[in-house]
């Protein structure tokens, strides 16, 4: 990234030389001090400790912060601790954290330092910590049963978007004398519209400007003792006017278990939902998730930004959750992935991507002979390098999520109806209805979908393509990451490398085809020179099977609404909330070839907003916008003219 904060370090602590402030400070006769000051001002005058002692440990529960200033991430790691010494198992935390230039990994970790008693929050948060970029990054800290949303950007952006219902606010930053465009109006309206009958909030300072800004809001102010050697500081609640409000999570059914499907049914589960997953074959990840190998890298292309957005956001949050899953040597590998401009399309592609992203800091543009030099072999043209860039196996990763023990696995069950009751949704099986009846179902059967949902407007475009395995060979033994060209191949591991894969759309074949072997093994030798000689290596496996996708290649994911009640509306929809209600029903579908790595972002998203259509208003993950660019029905709402929906994705020139 580019906008990393400038720091001076000052007798060991870090300095902004924008704001002209520390960050937190430690007197040297209290090594502590900052974090004591954390705890004093932050967490003992929001109550936490009795607040998250009492939260109930029979049955799911939420607890939401948000912060405005992460800085060194101090106030989060101090909150960590005390979660997982107070809450109980059964509850899960969320942070939202907004931040216009974050430390860098190092600097954070260098400013940890000071605080070795929360070592192992730190080195939970660092492993997260990589990846970020502008605007929503999400983080998962599955050992703390915490989460959390950093922003990255000006707090005037994000907090006018927010949607969510706060427990607690850290009013933290810089203060208003060093940074006065935080502590506006903007800040003081969202607070009141994200408040509810328990929320609370603390802040170091007492400017009369922050006072009235919270008053005027509707916040009871009250004026107390500071830390240390300030004298006073400002804490309160939001008036208990009403009720708070305590929902039931739903009960839900997921019709797929490949990688679209574990991927909801597990994010489901992490916040607590009874979840069922149905699929039709007698194994797990039985369609294109059932590749011993899948790639994990962005497919950018610098002319349509909505595609590159959900790239860019998909790929670093899918390293990071697969890193989650812990699924060893054999099941992730980030080895880095050289992405070759093989061609002078691609070539062009290469060059327009680099210009417009370089500076991220998520990939590098390489010539012919760095590019060489970074993957271990000969290759003979210029290239993008993704260090990041890795392999997983999709299999054990889709076994490793449907172990979460809120998640019930039914195979061997071809749902082929869904019946809407009063009491819930109903699924057949033939013509035997399921006993049980469920709040939601999610559609993640991929090209299979409209024959539960009906003609609800997708489009799903089944490709077919077939991958194998060769053995080790003595051109490819020095490789050392992926390569991809108009194919792929990965390093050796275990004896065997990966490659493929074809692409034959409107072919519904799953048959291991010779030629297609043949094929792929032609396409080493575009790879890499130095593979002129593979068309004779030993094929030890082939695999055939069909990804769907999507005629502007996004996946569908959301809720799917009665198109009958669509199509009888006589006014245009103008906004996402002139539509009709959820009745419980969605999908996830649609991913392509990249629904290994787009998959788990969009069931991050999908989990969240499936809680908040029954009530739960936990921090989104993304913009309104961007998440209702990816609609399973915005090709039926240009169909029926509603060009005001038709503005998804607001135009950025980086992700």
């Amino acid at each position: 990234m580019s906008t990393h904060a400038v720091l001076e370090w000052r007798n060991g602590l870090p300095y902004s030389t924008q704001f002209d402030d520390v960050y937190f400070s430690v007197s040297p006769d209290q090594p502590q001090h900052g974090l004591a000051e954390t705890r004093y001002v932050f967490l003992q005058h929001n109550q936490l400790q009795q607040r998250w002692q009492q939260l109930p440990t029979d049955k799911p529960s939420h607890f939401v912060i948000v912060e405005t200033g992460f800085g060194s991430g101090l106030n989060f790691l101090a909150a960590l601790h005390l979660w997982l010494q107070t809450a109980p198992s059964t509850a899960h935390l969320h942070v939202v954290s907004v931040e216009i230039a974050p430390f860098t990994l190092q600097d954070l970790q260098t400013a940890h330092a000071h605080f070795p008693e929360l070592a192992e929050a730190s080195e939970a948060l660092c492993r997260q910590y990589r990846l970020l970029q502008p605007g929503f990054n999400q983080l998962e800290l599955p050992e703390f049963c915490a989460s959390l949303t950093l922003y990255i950007g000006d707090s005037a952006e994000l907090l006018p978007q927010l949607n969510l219902k706060a427990d607690a606010w850290f009013l933290d930053g810089f203060a208003p004398s060093k940074n006065p465009q935080m502590w506006q109006p903007y800040l003081f309206e969202c607070m009141a519209r994200c408040a509810h009958a328990e929320t609370t909030f603390a802040t170091f300072t007492s400017a009369g400007l922050v006072r009235r800004g919270l008053q005027e809001a509707g916040f009871q102010v009250e004026k107390i003792r500071g830390f240390g050697n300030k004298r006073e500081m400002l804490c309160g609640k939001w008036p208990a006017i009403s009720q708070a409000i305590r929902t039931a999570l739903p009960k839900v059914a997921i019709i797929g278990a490949g990688i679209a499907g574990c991927s909801t049914a597990w994010f489901l589960a992490d916040l607590g939902c009874e979840v069922h997953v149905f699929e039709r074959a007698p194994a797990i990840a039985s369609g294109a998730s059932g590749n011993p190998r899948g790639m994990l890298y962005p497919r950018l292309n610098a002319e349509k930004p909505q595609n590159d957005q959900l790239a860019w956001r998909s790929y670093s949050f899918s390293l990071r959750h697969y890193a989650n899953l812990d699924l060893g040597s054999d099941g992730f590998q980030m080895c880095g992935l050289v992405q070759l401009g093989a061609s002078p399309r691609e070539l062009k592609r290469v060059q327009k991507v680099a210009a417009r992203y370089a500076d991220l800091g998520l990939l590098q543009k390489l010539d012919a002979q760095q590019a060489s030099l970074q993957a271990g072999v000969t290759l003979a043209h210029d290239s993008l390098f993704f260090e990041h860039g890795a392999w997983v196996n999709p299999s054990l990763a889709c076994k490793r999520m449907l172990s979460h023990a809120n998640i019930r696995l039914h195979l061997s069950h071809p749902i082929t109806g869904l019946l809407n009751h009063v009491s819930g949704w109903q699924l057949t099986i033939h013509d035997d209805n399921l006993s049980e009846h469920f709040d939601a179902v999610i559609v993640c059967n991929a090209a299979e979908a409209n024959q539960l949902i009906g003609d609800s407007g997708m489009w799903l475009n089944p490709v077919r393509g077939q991958m194998g395995m060769i053995a080790a060979h003595p051109s490819m033994r020095s490789l050392k990451t992926i390569l991809c060209g108009d194919g792929y191949l990965t390093p050796e591991h275990q004896g065997q490398h990966a490659m493929g894969a074809t692409f034959a759309p409107g072919n519904n074949s799953t048959d291991i085809r010779p030629e297609d072997n043949s094929d792929n093994l032609e396409m080493l030798s575009r790879l890499s020179p130095a593979f002129n000689d593979a068309d004779h290596a030993e094929i030890t496996f082939a695999r055939a099977s069909l990804r769907c996708g999507s005629p502007d290649y996004l996946p569908y994911v959301g809720v799917v609404l009665p198109p009958e009640r669509l199509k009888a509306q006589t006014e245009p929809a103008q906004t996402y909330q002139d539509l009709p209600a959820s009745q419980g029903l969605y999908a996830h579908v649609a991913h392509g070839s990249k629904g290994l790595m787009t998959a788990p972002y969009c069931a991050a998203l999908l989990a969240r907003r499936v809680l908040q259509d029954y009530g739960l208003s936990l921090p989104q993950h993304t913009e309104d916008s961007f998440w209702n660019g990816l609609h399973p029905q915005r090709h039926l709402f240009k169909q029926l003219g509603w060009q005001a929906l038709m503005q998804p994705f607001r135009e950025r020139a980086t992700p």
